[in-house]
């Protein structure tokens, strides 16, 4: 079945309402002058090199189970309200306006792949519960590059030159929901160094009176910038399963590569040039 693109009056996007477009039903929203999808070039990271023309849109919410949104130029932000979505080979470009780049609703999951996101986000690039990301780039935007609830992951994928807002604060990644479950592997994260940069990784949970059963997992990352590179915001905060193994730190950090609790397990992590990292 084709795909029917209807314009609605307001949305429902967090923080504000927002003009949007609903698309419903259909197995696939795809952009023909994108050409049809075909696997990335090894090490390809963002919005794949050699696409045709993009599709364009502005803020939308996707409210029908399984649509794979392909080949988009999205001008604000997307709303995932439906399991088993699957955004991929788009540029994701906020307006100032619109929260979030991508976010789940309680109802929502997705995909994302070979996505490129930049601009202004006045909260994150991505965001929400229950989200995996697969060699995607986050790029120069204004205040944190991806916040990640219960259920999300972020694989592959590169998140460098912030651009934060003034009197702002960024962050790469931050770590939120009650630390169930998430996985940051195998990832770039260059925050930068400079005002308005807190960390790459900012671990902290929003626990609502419970311990953060985890697991919550760093593993295999190029980290660097910030003032504590990997940072829990409060080491009293505990996570009852998190680990941070086989991660390289950049040197250069404002007050230190890494400050976590003392449970949380450490292992083969060093600085890039290989030397060893200063005690937690």
């Amino acid at each position: 079945m084709a795909a029917v693109v209807i314009a609605t009056e307001g949305g429902t996007f967090p923080g504000a309402p927002v003009p949007t477009v609903t698309l419903a039903p259909a197995a696939a929203v795809g952009c023909e002058t994108a050409g049809p999808y075909s696997a990335p070039d090894r090490g390809s990271i963002g919005l794949p090199a050699g696409l045709g023309e993009l599709c364009t849109s502005g803020p939308a919410t996707i409210s029908v189970a399984g649509v794979v949104l392909d080949g988009w130029d999205v001008q604000g932000g997307i709303v995932v309200d439906a399991p088993d979505v699957v955004v991929r080979r788009s540029r994701i470009t906020g307006d100032g306006a619109t929260p979030y780049g991508v976010v789940t609703t309680a109802a929502g999951a997705v995909r994302i792949e070979d996505v490129t996101f930049t601009g202004d986000f006045p909260e994150a690039a991505i965001g929400g519960d229950r989200w995996s990301g697969e060699r995607v780039e986050i790029v120069g935007v204004t205040h944190d590059g991806a916040r990640l609830g219960d259920g999300a992951r972020l694989r592959n994928s590169s998140v460098h030159d912030f651009a934060p807002a003034p009197g702002g604060e960024s962050h790469a990644l931050v770590l939120r929901g009650t630390g169930d479950d998430v996985l940051v592997e195998d990832n770039r994260i260059e925050l930068g160094d400079g005002p308005g940069r807190g960390s790459a990784v900012l671990l902290s949970p929003d626990r609502a009176g419970r311990r953060a059963e985890g697991p919550v997992v760093v593993r295999g990352n190029v980290l660097g910038g910030g003032r504590f590179t990997l940072q829990q915001d409060s080491p009293a905060a505990v996570m009852t399963d998190m680990s941070v193994t086989d991660n390289r730190f950049r040197r250069g950090a404002g007050e230190g590569p890494l400050r976590v609790s003392r449970r949380a397990v450490l292992d083969n992590n060093t600085y890039l040039d290989g030397g060893p990292l200063p005690p937690r």
